[in-house]
């Protein structure tokens, strides 16, 4: 046995977005991997059954996506086989695949029509609508060098993870299988579209998007459209403004339309609810009213595996089942439409990411993550609740790693409510000894740690380290009211949150050392981070990564723009009343900072651009009490821990082991029975 290390990443396999037969317990699933020798991702399809083990679909090495017709003859997916990712069909039953979309801009997403003969898609098409990729470009050598050049009209113009929008917009597409039949484009104009869904009977289409003047100005806010397929018009709003619309599904009498939505002026610190409206558009009725968690998976992990939450409904059309995060773990729920009430199919210390149910309704497949395993695929039998492991890629690495094993613990501030945390030793660890930990903070901070497997926590226990890891208010996955806490003010009450964890920790594991602390977070924890260590000096040694340092030059530069003016009370940064901008900004309180502060972030991050680093970093340098240390990464956006380029991943991971080391190393072990009171 071994401790994990960085190069582990190229032999880690992520698996998950899975899709069921729809006559035969067949099932076909997404497997990622890192590729050294390319710096990028492999994926292929895999196929596997009850009865039969895993083994390859298709080749890839980028396919993904795999949908069955609805009459199971074929598989559509998607491939970068041609350059941009278009749809590619093969038959169910094995043979080569064929290319049916041949848009210049790719295709983002698509969904079979029920008669097997044709789809829609997402396509990337421009003003001057579709355009073939195969036709050859004209050698128009100012063309050729300008292209590159952004032309920006529109105040959402960026999207981190995406890069900047030109002129080519997700448009809805009608795909047919016949090759002779030319694409239709269904959807026109500047506005960007999200999300497919098709009524039983393929004459009636759903998306999401933003229409009318304010389509750039409020883009944060997506509606349901509806379009009808034999008279494809403008499409019509069905949902109200005051709800940003994340999912839909049609029930299967083709008239009600269920939703996964957030209510606008929460600010994305609410639980995503889900609501019930119809093809006349009526007012949306929340399903669920008394169930105080989100609908879908909130966890993190810095090993995202292939995803997908699809709302599913019986047969009979009674029940719906989907994915909802508890507590810090995310599992499989089932909801009685006539009543609202909610059961929960799955339980136990995991998170759910991925599933699909099977054509008799009598299990579930699903792919699951633990704090010891990225990703299994996993069978559900729903009469016995048995569970059988269908496809464990990863099995051969973790015989070979000792993991650190996190212990979970309950921590409350004075008149606060209680917090989930939990500590991950150091492996190795020698009895009566203490060693150094890091307080760890995840973004968002509408996310939640959870009962997930972390690459990095099990790197710093390798190294000698204990992880402390825990969910202060403003973290999701505990009611509505926990995550809206700190909607006006970070840095008060999850401060006091984060600190009743690390003291509980403290309390409670006598092997950590009081004396030698870091703490460490990416995001809005890297916000937390910079705030930390400019209101206290009881941590030893600081990494913050991408984070926020000054809210005022945030408005306006990053993809959420201005409207992070609406937490400040709607006041703008360059006014006189820039007291919530000053008083929220850790830039305010640089001069405080005397800890060991090393700075991460990425070159192309359009959520919190680099320029937040820098006047960090110049600042310190300036008031020169503390060291620092800048590390920008190019070409990489804001979640280049989770899907970055693989070798800046594992090169991050080797500056924090660097970093710590310097100010609190692993090895001066001091002894609890010379030191304890």
């Amino acid at each position: 046995m071994r401790h994990i290390t960085p190069e582990d990443l190229f032999r880690f396999t992520l698996v998950g977005h899975l899709a069921v037969h729809p006559h035969r317990p067949e099932i076909l699933y997404q497997e990622r991997m890192a590729d050294s020798d390319t710096n990028d991702y492999r994926s292929r399809i895999m196929r596997v059954t009850l009865d039969t083990p895993p083994r390859p679909f298709t080749a890839g090495p980028s396919d993904a996506m795999p949908r069955f017709s609805p009459n199971g003859q074929w598989v559509a997916f998607l491939s970068k086989r041609s350059g941009r990712p278009q749809i590619w069909v093969m038959p169910t039953d094995g043979g080569e695949a064929h290319q049916i979309s041949f848009f210049t801009g790719g295709v983002k997403d698509f969904e079979w029509l029920p008669d097997s003969r044709a789809l829609v898609g997402l396509a990337l098409i421009g003003p001057e609508g579709i355009e073939d990729e195969r036709r050859p470009e004209p050698d128009d050598p100012r063309r050729r060098y300008t292209r590159d050049v952004k032309v920006i009209t529109e105040i959402s113009h960026k999207l981190d993870g995406e890069g900047y929008f030109d002129e080519k917009r997700p448009h809805v597409v009608w795909i047919p299988l016949d090759p002779a039949v030319p694409p239709r484009q269904l959807t026109q104009g500047p506005m960007r579209h999200h999300g497919l869904a098709v009524s039983p009977d393929g004459r009636y289409l759903l998306t999401a998007s933003r229409y009318g003047p304010n389509y750039d100005r409020q883009a944060f806010i997506r509606q349901i459209y509806g379009i009808d397929l034999g008279n494809p018009s403008e499409p019509r709003a069905l949902t109200p403004e005051w709800l940003t619309v994340e999912s839909f599904a049609f029930h299967p009498d083709g008239h009600r339309i269920y939703f996964l939505a957030q209510q606008v002026a929460d600010l994305g610190y609410d639980n995503t609810s889900l609501y019930q409206t119809d093809r006349e558009g009526r007012e949306p009725v929340r399903v669920t009213p008394d169930w105080d968690r989100p609908w879908g998976d909130v966890a993190l992990s810095d090993m995202p595996a292939p995803a997908s939450n699809p709302l599913t409904f019986g047969s009979n059309g009674q029940t719906l089942t989907l994915l909802t995060s508890v507590n810090g773990t995310t599992q499989v729920a089932q909801v009685e439409l006539a009543t609202g009430q909610v059961t929960l199919l799955t339980e136990g210390p995991q998170v759910i990411y991925s599933f699909a149910v099977s054509p008799d309704e009598t299990g579930i497949v699903f792919g699951t993550t633990t704090p010891l395993n990225p990703g299994q695929i996993v069978w559900l039998s729903l009469p016995d609740r048995q569970r059988r492991v269908l496809a464990d890629p990863n099995q051969e690495i973790l015989r070979e790693l000792t993991l650190a094993v996190p212990e979970r613990f309950t921590a409350q501030a004075p008149d606060g409510p209680p917090v989930d945390g939990w500590v991950m030793p150091p492996l190795d660890a020698r009895p009566g000894a203490r060693y150094p930990a890091a307080l760890e903070i995840h973004g968002g901070p509408m996310m939640m740690y959870a009962e997930a497997f972390f690459f990095e926590f099990q790197w710093l226990a390798a190294n000698g380290y204990g992880v402390i890891y825990s969910n202060p208010r403003g973290s999701q996955g505990y009611g509505r009211e926990f995550c809206r806490a700190i909607l006006p003010r970070w840095g008060h009450l999850d401060y006091q949150d984060l600190m009743a964890a690390l003291d509980t920790a403290l309390a409670r594991y006598e092997w950590i050392d009081p004396e030698r602390l870091a703490v460490m977070g990416g995001s809005y924890g890297g916000y937390m981070t910079n705030w930390i260590i400019s209101h206290t000096h009881r941590f030893r040694a600081a990494i913050t990564m991408r984070s926020v340092v000054d809210w005022r030059t945030m408005v306006g530069t990053g993809d959420l723009g201005w409207h992070w003016i609406e937490r400040a009370q709607n006041r703008w940064p360059w006014t006189d009343e820039d007291s919530w901008y000053r008083e929220q900004s850790p830039i305010t309180y640089v001069d405080q900072i005397t800890t060991p502060l090393l700075i991460e972030h990425q070159e192309g991050d359009l959520r919190c651009p680099i320029e937040q680093a820098e006047i960090l970093f110049t600042a310190m340098k300036y008031f020169n009490r503390a060291p620092v240390k800048f590390i920008r990464y190019p070409d990489e956006f804001h979640g280049m821990s989770r899907d970055g380029k693989p070798w800046h991943r594992i090169y991050r991971l080797d500056t924090f082991t660097e970093w710590l080391g310097a100010f609190l190393p692993s090895s001066d072990e001091t002894n609890t029975e010379e030191t304890s009171p």
